[in-house]
């Protein structure tokens, strides 16, 4: 389902990432071990290496995320126009193991498709070595070990390298490194999970799933490291419930949050809406909600949050000054839609929650890539019922 241009109003508050004036390394203490290759880990790891590649983790560099790569030339561009010199600012939490991370932030030098260590994104060797996280004034920021052992939450001593138990391994403190606030340049937060939900992101994001952990492992499951997320057609099914009801003159939707943060969840690009199809005895639709702009044609049926500044609403996360409005599920929060059922001839009503990682309007203007999910209408969850016989 492809809803057409016309979003104006979300269109540049829902960008894929956010930025600040400036950027800071999460990087190895001064004579540390360097960070190692993610495909070294592959020998042992096969199982965990595959699905770690095929994660949003695994590709959240801009060398393999073209919707990334598009919005940060964007953010570029916007720099350009005010005559700011920036840098690869995300690399912070999109590019950390990067060996020449300091002069990519600076902008220094650009960004090198060739460079392995950028490739992998948040690899193995940068989550494993996560020491501790630290707060600071517009984010936190992870805390690398320099003896390069691997943490675990239960390490085992068979293990051909060195391993070493922290308890951040067993609870969600561990992602708030790079997941728990930013705030930009503008001293305006644009997300904060505290503010939004509470809970162990490890039980939902990284689930146990069945097969060993390595070779020669006698464990008959491991922790997943899919990192299932928004691009995760399956995790989105779980994360809301629909039902719907008629009294004969009115159809009653509910929508309920099942998870224990904000729905869409902190990142600010993400929307979400229900649709709404009365149709005839032949199928015919008579009726529906939102014709081309959700937030236009029925406002309460999309849960999304929109920035501002100034009296300008709609613009890029590192523009925003405020919130123009947020009207995402806060956790288990439950939403209750009425439309009223008009005419004699209305047989059924099909009723969609729909999902998508950008609108159409953004894709256009921000030229991000019609691949993959990003120019996608995810059905989450679909239900007919039938209305009169």
């Amino acid at each position: 389902m492809r809803y057409k241009s016309g979003m104006q109003l979300m269109m540049s508050a829902v960008v894929l990432f956010v930025f600040s004036a400036f950027g800071l390394a999460q990087g190895i203490p001064e004579g540390g071990e360097p960070f190692m290759s993610s495909q070294k880990c592959s020998a042992c790891h096969p199982a965990i290496f595959k699905e770690w590649s095929s994660s949003m983790h695994g590709k959240s560099s801009l060398h393999k995320d073209s919707a990334h790569a598009a919005m940060y030339n964007a953010f570029l561009a916007d720099m350009q126009k005010d005559n700011i010199e920036a840098g690869y600012n995300c690399a912070t939490c999109h590019m950390p193991m990067a060996d020449n991370i300091t002069d990519i932030l600076s902008g220094k030098i650009k960004p090198d498709e060739k460079n392995l260590l950028e490739q992998d994104g948040v690899g193995c060797t940068f989550c494993h070595r996560i020491e501790n996280t630290m707060p600071g004034k517009d984010r936190n920021t992870c805390v690398i070990n320099k003896d390069g052992s691997f943490f675990v939450s239960k390490p085992k001593n068979k293990s051909p390298h060195k391993t070493a138990s922290n308890p951040m391994f067993s609870s969600g403190e561990l992602c708030l490194g790079c997941h728990g606030f930013f705030v930009n340049s503008k001293n305006f937060t644009i997300c904060a999970m505290k503010d939004e939900g509470t809970g162990n992101c490890l039980s939902c994001h990284m689930q146990k799933i069945a097969g060993e952990p390595a070779l020669l492992s006698t464990a008959t499951e491991h922790t997943s490291h899919a990192i299932s997320g928004g691009h995760d057609e399956e995790m989105l099914k779980k994360a809301v419930t629909l039902d719907v009801r008629s009294d004969g003159k009115n159809l009653h939707v509910r929508v309920k949050n099942n998870t224990a943060h904000a729905f869409p969840s902190t990142m600010p690009m993400r929307m979400a809406f229900v649709t709404v199809t009365f149709r005839d005895y032949a199928g015919k639709a008579l009726w529906t909600n939102i014709k081309e702009n959700p937030v236009a044609d029925d406002k309460q049926s999309v849960f999304i949050k929109v920035f501002k500044s100034g009296d300008k609403t709609g613009v890029p996360a590192w523009k925003a000054d405020a919130v123009a409005f947020d009207t995402r599920l806060k956790a288990a929060e439950e939403r209750h839609l009425t439309y009223p059922i008009t005419g004699g001839d209305v047989k059924t009503a099909d009723v969609y929650i729909m999902y998508r990682l950008f609108p159409p309007s953004a894709i256009d203007k921000y030229s991000i890539p019609k691949e993959g999910l990003n120019d996608n209408s995810i059905i989450v969850i679909k239900k007919e019922l039938t209305l009169s016989k």
